[in-house]
C-alpha cells in the first residue's frame, strides 16, 4: 500500500476506482455558450490548425466563437441560439446521421474528413462555395 492510500485508509476514506470509465464518456450534456457561433464536428480536433485559423478568419470568427466536437459529443449538446455547423466526415452517411443533432442550425456546411480536406483543393473550393451561398 502506498503512502497516499495508507493515509486515506487511516482517515477512514475509501478510494473507488472505475473499472469501465468508457461507460461514462459522453454521459454529461455539452452546454453551448451564447458566444459560440460555429460548431465543427469532426473526428479530428482541428482547433489548433493553421488552416482552421484561416477558415475562421474568412468567416470573421474568433477562436472563442468556435466549438470543436466529435461525432459522439454532438449528440449531447444543448443550445438556445442559432449557430452554423461544419460537418467533416469520410462518408455522407455519417453526416446524414448527424444532421438531426444539429440543433438551431443557421447553416450546415459539409466536407470530407479533416485529413482529406487539408490535402484536397477541390474540397476547400466546395467549402468556400457553401460559405458564399446565401
Amino acid at each position: 500500500m502506498d503512502r497516499r492510500n495508507f493515509l486515506l485508509n487511516e482517515m477512514g476514506i475509501t478510494r473507488w476506482q472505475l473499472y469501465r470509465p468508457e461507460v461514462l464518456q459522453g454521459a454529461v450534456g455539452v452546454s453551448v455558450d451564447e458566444q459560440v457561433k460555429f460548431i465543427v464536428v469532426a473526428n479530428d480536433n482541428l482547433s489548433s490548425s493553421p488552416l482552421f485559423a484561416d477558415i475562421r478568419l474568412a468567416l470573421e470568427l474568433k477562436k472563442e466563437d468556435c466549438l470543436c466536437l466529435n461525432f459522439d459529443q454532438i449528440q449531447h449538446i444543448t443550445l438556445q441560439h442559432s449557430v452554423r455547423y461544419w460537418l467533416l466526415a469520410e462518408n455522407a452517411d455519417q453526416i446524414d446521421r448527424t444532421l438531426p443533432y444539429c440543433l438551431n442550425a443557421e447553416r450546415v456546411y459539409r466536407s470530407v474528413d479533416w485529413q482529406q480536406f487539408q490535402q484536397n483543393s477541390q474540397a476547400k473550393r466546395e467549402l468556400w462555395q457553401q460559405i458564399q451561398q446565401i
